[in-house]
């Protein structure tokens, strides 16, 4: 979807300063359909960052208090802040570039194949003259930027972390809450591991989910340690987001749309009618 040269940047005592390395961010939409805001290593091609971001939940925009092109990602439904130097030639592009950001991961999911319009490039050129990407990078110390905007700078390093999935799992449910039908609920806060425990201990469900799981023996811990798991958190997250934004067939389950809502509490009604 876009791509541009920045790099990144990280917390030291009460600075935002650089990292020098030669790096990527990457606006791309995921198998799952969801948009992911990356952060690579240029010369190893190794994403190190990986945000999932829906739409109105982020804003891109420079930092007027930095000496130098940087630029915060800046999360409306909590408190992270994840901070980037632009590494592109010409900085006249950087506008450009931040109003692109904003476009991308703010597009509704249907929206995947939408060209945008004429003020938001689709690319950077691959043309490219390599400076001395250290050497500006030490002209990039933000100083002084308050507590308030350097908070938890630091959850930008390393992989996507459950937390953060289930930070998504709630900021959906707060989303327009004043008309949630669930109030928040969303599957993830149903296949917990203090729900699902009790059902393990009184249930054969290693049994009945063996056709569904890898091959293998899976014992109730292996079971819980899976449902823990980043990539089965992510996709609990997808599918509570296209339920409640009517974007799945219901019917695939056996549901009669017709007498169903597109809400986690009728999905679960429908499944429970559906075995009865």
């Amino acid at each position: 979807m876009l791509e541009f040269r920045s790099g990144k940047m990280h917390l030291e005592g009460k600075k935002v300063v650089p990292d020098p390395r030669k790096g990527l961010v990457r606006i791309t939409r995921g198998e799952e359909g969801l948009v992911h805001f990356q952060w690579l290593d240029r010369n190893r091609n190794v994403v190190e960052d990986d945000q999932i971001i829906f739409p109105d939940e982020a804003v891109f925009e420079k930092v007027n208090q930095a000496s130098g092109r940087v630029y915060i990602l800046k999360f409306n439904t909590d408190d992270r802040k994840f901070f980037f130097w632009m590494q592109e030639p010409k900085a006249e592009d950087d506008e450009k570039l931040c109003n692109s950001v904003n476009y991308y991961i703010n597009q509704p999911l249907d929206l995947g194949d939408e060209e945008p319009d004429a003020s938001a490039p689709l690319q950077v050129s691959e043309d490219m003259v390599e400076d001395d990407i250290s050497s500006r990078a030490g002209n990039l110390i933000v100083p002084n930027l308050g507590a308030e905007v350097i908070s938890d700078v630091t959850s930008s390093s390393g992989p996507v972390k459950l937390e953060d999935l289930q930070r998504i799992l709630n900021n959906i449910g707060h989303t327009g809450s004043a008309g949630d039908p669930d109030g928040g609920l969303g599957l993830g806060d149903i296949l917990k591991p203090d729900l699902i425990m009790p059902l393990i201990d009184t249930l054969p469900l290693e049994e009945r989910l063996a056709s569904y799981l890898p091959e293998g023996q899976w014992t109730p811990e292996d079971i819980l340690e899976l449902l823990q798991s980043p990539p089965f958190r992510q996709q609990v997250d997808s599918f509570t987001y296209v339920l409640r934004t009517g974007q799945v067939d219901l019917s695939q389950f056996g549901i009669d749309p017709s007498k169903y809502k597109f809400t986690v509490s009728s999905f679960l009604e429908a499944l429970e009618d559906s075995v009865s």
